[in-house]
């Protein structure tokens, strides 16, 4: 049986005992039902984890005992920014748990022409909330010990201007250059993937990154959806450049 694993802040030594936080007591005593002695995984997104075994168990809090530390680093050398057009909310949900799992660094939204959802300023903090969620879950369930940061998001022009040192990818189905004919990264050099909303870049758009001279390639003949083109094109980059 896989051991289940909580990302949460650990502030005890080994051989101690850890309070689980509320959300993984709610996880981890009601939902996977877990008794005393049972093995579970804590990690702090700072890199390595904790082998723990329940060792309080209420129907309203709990705690562990970390066994031992395991300093294993599972991140790609990669380090990888997703700059992805804001799409509908189960479809950017989807994009954003696999470009974790593809091991993603961090991840700009961008609100493009085309965009179907325009965050409104009120519900902006609880989506970003809800995004970081996703970013935990995935970091869980992939055995990341490092959590990618998100950020609110912000216009094509802005995020170009942003991310302009880093090499820059624009995945267009009308670009006649492929990932495999890319350069080399320069020593310590991000890649920052830009990938359009459901309907595209505007030809406007287009032109704007062409300004910005970033580099644009397709994916053959085929059109991919958004959440599509978020897993192909961070698989040709791990593939490339990382650890696939």
């Amino acid at each position: 049986m896989r051991i289940p694993r909580f990302y949460q802040e650990v502030d005890v030594d080994v051989q101690q005992q850890q309070a689980l936080s509320t959300i993984n007591h709610r996880h981890a005593i009601q939902v996977l039902r877990l008794k005393l002695g049972e093995s579970l995984i804590l990690f702090d997104g700072k890199g390595g984890e904790y082998k723990a075994k329940i060792s309080v168990c209420n129907k309203r809090d709990s705690a562990v005992v970390l066994e031992s530390f395991d300093d294993i680093n599972r991140e790609s050398p990669l380090q990888s920014v997703l700059i992805l057009s804001t799409i509908k909310s189960d479809k950017m949900d989807f994009a954003i748990q696999k470009a974790v799992e593809l091991g993603i660094t961090h991840i700009q939204p961008m609100i493009s022409e085309r965009s179907v959802i325009k965050i409104k300023a009120d519900r902006l903090q609880k989506k970003m909330q809800h995004w970081q969620a996703i970013i935990v879950g995935a970091c869980e369930q992939s055995g990341r010990t490092q959590v990618p940061s998100i950020e609110e998001p912000l216009s094509l022009e802005d995020c170009l201007s942003k991310y302009e040192n880093d090499f820059c990818i624009g995945m267009l189905p009308t670009s006649s250059e492929k990932i495999q004919d890319l350069p080399p990264l320069a020593k310590n050099q991000n890649v920052a993937l830009f990938i359009g909303p459901e309907g595209g870049f505007t030809n406007d758009e287009e032109a704007l990154m062409e300004r910005y001279k970033i580099n644009t390639v397709n994916f053959g003949s085929r059109i991919l959806r958004a959440e599509t083109a978020v897993i192909a094109g961070l698989s040709a980059c791990q593939q490339k450049w990382g650890d696939l």
